[in-house]
């Protein structure tokens, strides 16, 4: 395993989106047509929609547009789109950086989203985990470099789960790479409620009990949880 700087051939790129649709759908066919062409004349601006299938782009993104859509029998579109927790994690995210918060004076963010197996940086320590999301917090000759997993919970068994504990195993990978200008770290924002998954900690529902593990909530948290993961990523070393 190594550190190498990431270039625009990298996998994780994405030059462009296949979407199928049959030949009879003639409003998709016309509204997708529509879409290529904006961005073909670099004339897409923010946002596109229609019906549930959303373009939108953020740009601290390293690549645009990024794509929510939940794949029906109509229209298929690959790579993968995004799912709602993961599309909801780069609004609230963009939502927090264009408030301009102190926190990142001087810093620059940059996200990117990582690809599945095969494409993607990927752990075998935790079982071959690919998380969805990586975000730079470069200050000075300092990278913070921390990978984000939004994803619901209820079939997760504990703490003990290897993407939970990844939190742990990847502070052992940052000390056997050895680089002091890098910080790791990884977070879980979990979509499901703290309520739901109260066991995990034998009743509690402790906000720390989750929060000491990396694991961050999406829902009953919505105005705070970005804040927390960059406040403790900037806190670690």
């Amino acid at each position: 395993m190594e550190y190498y700087e990431i270039r625009d051939t990298d996998d994780n790129f994405i030059n462009e989106y296949k979407a199928t649709v049959d030949h009879s759908e003639a409003e998709w066919i016309t509204k997708l047509s529509e879409l290529k062409e904006k961005l073909a004349n670099k004339q897409f601006r923010d946002s596109w929609s229609f019906g549930k299938l959303k373009a939108f782009d953020f740009s601290r993104h390293l690549y645009q547009p990024l794509i929510h859509f939940s794949n029906n029998d109509i229209l298929k579109i690959s790579p993968v789109p995004l799912n709602e927790g993961e599309y909801e994690f780069v609004k609230d995210l963009k939502e927090y950086f264009i408030s301009s918060p102190e926190i990142l004076e001087e810093k620059e963010l940059l996200l990117l989203r990582n690809q599945s197996k095969g494409k993607g940086v990927g752990f075998f320590e935790a079982e071959n985990f690919y998380p969805d999301f990586i975000i730079w917090i470069v200050h000075d000759d300092k990278q913070y470099v921390s990978f984000i997993d939004p994803k619901g919970l209820t079939r997760v068994h504990g703490f003990d789960d290897p993407k939970i504990r990844f939190h742990r195993t990847i502070k052992d990978i940052e000390n056997r790479l050895g680089d002091p200008n890098i910080v790791l770290n990884s977070f879980i924002i979990s979509n499901t409620f703290r309520r739901e998954i109260a066991w995990w900690s034998k009743g509690s529902t402790k906000e720390q009990d989750f929060s000491n593990k990396h694991v961050l909530f999406q829902k009953e948290d919505k105005t705070t949880y970005i804040s927390e993961l960059i406040e403790t990523t900037l806190a670690s070393s």
